[in-house]
C-alpha cells in the first residue's frame, strides 16, 4: 500500500521516465486527469502518476496539501493591492506544513520508483499551483536529485524552512501566466531571485494571455524536455 491514493497514465510496462503530477488547492487527482492524460500520451515513454491529498477541509469538503487559509483569513495574497513581502511572508508562514508534506511525498516517490524500477534522474515532479509549491519543496529537500522540478502557478512557498532543507539542486522549471490572479504574477521575480540567490539553476517562462490554469503549451514544453 502506498502513502497516497494515486491514478496512473501511460506507459505502465517498463517506463523509462516517471512523472509525479500534484493537484492544487481545492482540487483532486480527478480534476488534472485530464492534462495528466495528454501529458502521457506526447510523452509515451513515460508513467504519469497524479497522488491525492486525503486533506479535506470541513467547512467546504475541498482537498488541499497545507492550509494557506490558517494565514490568510482575509485572502489577502490574491488582492493586487497587497504589497509584495506581505504575501511572501503569508506562504513562508506554511513552511513547517510543507516540510511534513514533502517528506510523504519523497516517501510516495520512492515506493513508486520501487514499484517501476525508474531511476531518480529519470523521474520528474510537476505541480499546478498549490501543488506546485510543494513539488518545488519535495524536489530541493529530497536527499537525490530528480531529473527536474516543473512550478505551474506556483512560487517558493516556506522559503525560510526551505533554506534549511535544501538538500538537491535539480533542475527547475518556472511556468507562469501574466494573467494569474490567484498566485499574483508580481512572485514571479521574487522566486526567480530566492532561486539565484541559492544558486539553483532555473529557467522560467511567462504566458501573456494566461489565467490560473493548466495550458497545453506548459504541458508540451514538458513532455519535450522529458523526452530529451
Amino acid at each position: 500500500m502506498t502513502t497516497f491514493d494515486y491514478k496512473s497514465y501511460g506507459n505502465n510496462i517498463n517506463p523509462q521516465n516517471l512523472v509525479i503530477f500534484l493537484h492544487g488547492y481545492k482540487s483532486s487527482m480527478e480534476d488534472i486527469s485530464p492534462e495528466a492524460a495528454l501529458l502521457s500520451s506526447i510523452s509515451p515513454q513515460t508513467l504519469v502518476i497524479t497522488p491525492q491529498s486525503p486533506k479535506v477541509h470541513p467547512r467546504n469538503q475541498m482537498r488541499y496539501w497545507y492550509d494557506i487559509s490558517e494565514f490568510d483569513t482575509e485572502h489577502k495574497r490574491h488582492n493586487p493591492q497587497t504589497p509584495l513581502s506581505e504575501i511572501v511572508q503569508i506562504y513562508n508562514a506554511a513552511g513547517e506544513q510543507l516540510a511534513q508534506e514533502a517528506n510523504r511525498i519523497n516517501r510516495f516517490i520512492y515506493e513508486i520508483q520501487q514499484q517501476y524500477h525508474v531511476a531518480d534522474q529519470k523521474t520528474f515532479i510537476v505541480g499546478f499551483s498549490q501543488g506546485a509549491m510543494l513539488a518545488l519543496y519535495t524536489a530541493l529537500s529530497r536527499d537525490n536529485k530528480l531529473g527536474g522540478c516543473f512550478v505551474i502557478s506556483g512560487l517558493v512557498a516556506g522559503k525560510d524552512k526551505l533554506e534549511q532543507d535544501i538538500n538537491s539542486y535539480p533542475e527547475i522549471y518556472l511556468f507562469h501566466g501574466l494573467k494569474d490572479d490567484v498566485v499574483l504574477p508580481k512572485t514571479i521575480d521574487f522566486s526567480a531571485d530566492w532561486l539565484k540567490k541559492h544558486n539553483i539553476d532555473f529557467k522560467l517562462e511567462t504566458f501573456e494571455n494566461l489565467d490560473h490554469k493548466i495550458d497545453n503549451q506548459e504541458l508540451a514544453k514538458i513532455a519535450e524536455i522529458i523526452n530529451e
